[in-house]
């Protein structure tokens, strides 16, 4: 129909079946904007910004690649989600959503696997006040949702919130065992079919890279503050590597004694943090040792590398060497207040989520002993790090 045949008829009809066609479209705009919020996520436009952003990211990554074998993955971290459910329409406010555009970076750049690093954030609500257990159920769902039918294997680090704690010794009405979170989030990648090997709990494990020489361990630094003796000796145990194998390991929290903190927090209060970087040192070197009732030896490994530690929890960007091994934070979605920033600390990068991804691509060259961590929207490529391991 034209414009001018439009006119002409709008112009013809009577005031009441104007009224009607004002009510109709005044009562479908209400039912669009007023849909209950939901576990499942709703059908929605991606913004363009997110493939711009994508897109200008793998650019970076595809001239630093070249010709050259990488392992590659994205990582997402401290979305902290307090906003209930899914609504329609969407507000992108809502890190929910960015977690669906992360997983598409992920097979933009046709990612190994997905990282999250935990803190999800159901054990809270937007005032800060422990979730009710029937919400906290609801955001659940919804955070599994997120992942039910994602193609690539997810590695899922616990948080020190994801057992419920909200804040200030304050838990949620819901709280989840070590066990429960692994067999819920683990338990779902591994009923895919992907070959985790897990503790006991799946709370922690390591997951072989197909086709590629790189072994990528997932732990629980939020068991009992920090990491158990145990999960210690199936780090130990599982360093014992095939020639030329290159390991990256994944937690919540930064194992490093005092890069990770804020301001006021003790250094060095990670439970078995040394323990665990004596292990990885050992692993570098070659050597064989026993501490605390745990014991490596590394002695028949040959060419084997560490990528580093990666962590998320600070919400804030940072890194360092210490033992000769790369510890490095990504800010992931988490916010920081300026009294609690600590004083070597000073990029802590702004983020406005309702037109930016606060992303970190992990890219990492074996054979060349590379790792890259390309920044995909805010702070852009002043945000990318480079690592020679």
């Amino acid at each position: 129909m034209s414009i001018v045949v439009f006119l002409r008829r709008f112009r013809s009809m009577s005031i009441t079946a104007l009224l009607s066609m004002a009510l109709t479209a005044g009562t479908a705009m209400a039912q669009t904007i007023t849909a209950p919020p939901s576990t499942t996520i709703p059908e929605f436009a991606v913004p363009a910004w997110v493939d711009q952003q994508i897109g200008e990211t793998k650019a970076r990554f595809d001239a630093w690649r070249g010709d050259d074998e990488v392992m590659v993955f994205p990582i997402i971290t401290d979305i902290h989600a307090a906003r209930p459910l899914f609504t329609t329409p969407p507000d992108f406010r809502d890190t929910k959503y960015h977690v669906l555009f992360a997983q598409r970076a992920a097979m933009a750049f046709k990612a190994d696997f997905f990282a999250e690093l935990g803190d999800i954030g159901y054990d809270r609500d937007l005032k800060w006040q422990p979730s009710k257990k029937a919400d906290a159920e609801l955001r659940l769902e919804a955070q599994r949702n997120l992942y039910k039918d994602f193609a690539l294997p997810v590695l899922f680090c616990m948080g020190n919130h994801d057992n419920g704690a909200a804040h200030s010794g304050l838990y949620s009405e819901l709280r989840l065992t070590k066990q429960e979170y692994g067999a819920m989030f683990n338990g779902m990648t591994k009923k895919k079919g992907v070959p985790l090997v897990t503790g006991p709990g799946e709370d922690y494990g390591y997951y072989d890279i197909p086709g590629k020489k790189c072994r990528v361990f997932f732990l629980n630094s939020s068991d009992g503050g920090g990491f158990s003796v145990e999960q210690v000796q199936f780090l130990a145990d599982n360093l014992r590597l095939p020639p030329g194998t290159c390991a990256v390991v994944l937690q919540h929290r930064c194992v490093h004694p005092t890069i990770g903190k804020w301001r006021g927090s003790r250094p060095g209060s990670f439970k078995n943090g040394e323990l665990a970087i004596k292990v990885l040192a050992a692993y570098r070197t070659g050597e064989k040792g026993e501490a605390a009732g745990v014991q490596w030896d590394f002695t028949g490994n040959r060419d084997c590398s560490l990528a580093g530690s990666i962590s998320g929890d600070s919400h804030f960007n940072n890194q360092a060497v210490y033992h000769d091994i790369h510890f490095v934070i990504t800010q992931g979605y988490g916010t920081v207040s300026t009294k609690d920033l600590p004083d070597n600390v000073d990029y802590v990068t702004p983020v406005d989520r309702t037109k930016t991804m606060l992303v970190d691509m992990v890219a990492i060259k074996p054979a060349k002993r590379d790792m890259m961590f390309f920044r995909i929207g805010a702070g852009g490529p002043e945000r990318d790090r480079a690592f020679k391991f």
